[in-house]
């Protein structure tokens, strides 16, 4: 009879045991989780924030150009589309979770995040040909310089725009690669909770 309450408390340590190296391991898995989940918000974080600093510098180099080929209605409508540029950057990235959320809300501000940024390129892409329609307008009725430096500069713009287009399109699916990643880890991090 001894020798059985012996063996049972013996089971009973071990599973104790057990017990705690499992909450221990849950506990280091969740930090892990955790740590990640930061991470990848931070990254996300960045990537959102690139077009901000996109958008600057073209305010700040749209000046320039009124010397050579463009008016100041020109530049003045970059600043303003600039500016609405950034200002609905800013409102967008407001919805990338930070840490201090729980995890349904995260959940759905990252979701939110996903559907204004998946939604944003129907008000680019219209914005975008207005510029270049202004922009080619404003070169072309402008003759201050010769029309060989026209058709250059017009060049120029355009391999600028194709270039920044393929530039944009992959930070666009990079975020959204980031916005999926992050909603992963997020049901993960549910899952264990």
């Amino acid at each position: 009879m001894e020798n059985t309450d012996n063996t049972l408390r013996e089971m009973q340590e071990q599973m104790q045991q057990l017990r705690d190296k499992l909450n221990d391991q849950k506990i280091i898995n969740e930090r892990m989780m955790q740590k990640s989940f930061n991470q990848t918000a931070g990254r996300l974080r960045f990537k959102a924030n690139l077009p901000i600093l996109f958008a600057v510098a073209a305010m700040l180099m749209a000046p320039s150009l009124i010397k050579s080929c463009v008016s100041e209605y020109f530049v003045i409508f970059t600043w303003i589309l600039m500016l609405v540029c950034i200002v609905a950057t800013i409102l967008t990235n407001r919805h990338i979770p930070s840490k201090d959320k729980d995890l349904v809300t995260a959940a759905e501000e990252l979701t939110r995040f996903k559907k204004i940024h998946a939604e944003w390129i129907k008000f680019a892409i219209p914005m975008l040909i207005i510029w270049v329609g202004f922009l080619v307008w404003d070169v072309l009725r402008n003759w201050e310089f010769d029309r060989i430096a026209a058709i250059f500069f017009l060049a120029g713009v355009g391999a600028g725009i194709i270039l920044g287009g393929v530039v944009g399109l992959k930070m666009r699916r990079d975020q959204l690669n980031a916005a999926d990643e992050l909603l992963e880890q997020i049901e993960e991090l549910r899952r264990d909770a």
